[in-house]
C-alpha cells in the first residue's frame, strides 16, 4: 500500500498501529500498518513504482508513519 492511500485508509480508522521492523537481510526498516480486526492483517508501505519501501534509518521509517497520521509508532529489533 502506497503512503498517500495508507493516509486515507488512516483517516477513515482502519488501523490500529505502526510497527517499524528490520527488513529479512538487514539493508534497512519496512513500515508496517496493522489494520483493526480479529486477524489484524498487516500491510507494508511501498513504493510507487512497486515493491515494498526500505528506510534506511529508524528515523525515516517514523517521520512517514508520522506524516501519515500516527502518534504511537512501535519499533520492533528482536529480529535482529
Amino acid at each position: 500500500m502506497e503512503e498517500l492511500q495508507a493516509k486515507w485508509v488512516f483517516d477513515q480508522g482502519g488501523f490500529s498501529r505502526a510497527v517499524v521492523v528490520p527488513t529479512p537481510m538487514g539493508a534497512g526498516y519496512h513500515l508496517h500498518l496493522v489494520k483493526f480486526g480479529k486477524q489484524a492483517e498487516t500491510v507494508v508501505i511501498e513504493r510507487q513504482r512497486g515493491g515494498w519501501r526500505v528506510f534506511k534509518t529508524i528515523d525515516a521509517a517514523i517521520n512517514t508513519a508520522g506524516g501519515i497520521g500516527f502518534r504511537r509508532i512501535e519499533v520492533d529489533i528482536s529480529a535482529r
